[in-house]
């Protein structure tokens, strides 16, 4: 198996995470699960990646704990894209919807999510640390965390037909 194959096959036993984590997001809210990822995310990718850095050794791969870290990675994405689409389609008005979600939505997935290859890798080649290399992953999704714990409005009850559940539930943020 190369690397590709791990990836492909952790991909094929977690995408399913995705809906199961929109249905949870559905019955409990958008917020818990979406900050529970984040949460998560950043709180165990150093350990994560560590132990994928022993297991997916070239001389000695571990394939089945390989795919396992690889699984759970692939489960921390599904908390956040599984109740995302619900989570903006509830955040903005119909009059504004598409440019609102769109714009940011792309933007931050172009600049925040595209960049993580190119600095991990950097930052790695320069050090030779996996710690420092992890910094802009782990970071990020923290101080959004954060943020998002203050601001971050729970939608999961809002009318995407109504404007004016969407100002409503803004203002208990």
């Amino acid at each position: 198996l190369t690397s590709s194959s791990i990836v492909g096959i952790a991909l094929l036993i977690a995408t399913p995470t995705l809906i199961f984590w929109g249905w949870l997001s559905d019955k409990i809210g958008r917020k818990p699960i979406i900050l529970g990822g984040m949460a998560l995310a950043s709180l165990t990718y150093y350990p994560l990646y560590s132990a994928l850095g022993i297991y997916a050794d070239p001389t000695n791969v571990n394939y089945a704990m390989s795919i396992l870290i690889v699984v759970i990675l692939v489960n921390y994405v599904g908390m956040t894209y599984g109740p995302i689409g619900a989570f903006l389609a509830e955040f903005f008005p119909s009059r504004i919807r598409y440019t609102s979600v769109s714009v940011p939505y792309h933007i931050g997935n172009g600049w925040g999510g595209g960049l993580v290859p190119i600095v991990t890798t950097s930052m790695y080649l320069s050090t030779g640390s996996v710690g420092y290399a992890l910094i802009y992953p782990i970071v990020v999704p923290a101080v959004m965390f954060l943020i998002a714990v203050f601001v971050m409005p729970e939608t999961r009850k809002n009318s995407i037909w109504e404007e004016g559940a969407i100002e409503a539930a803004r203002s208990r943020a």
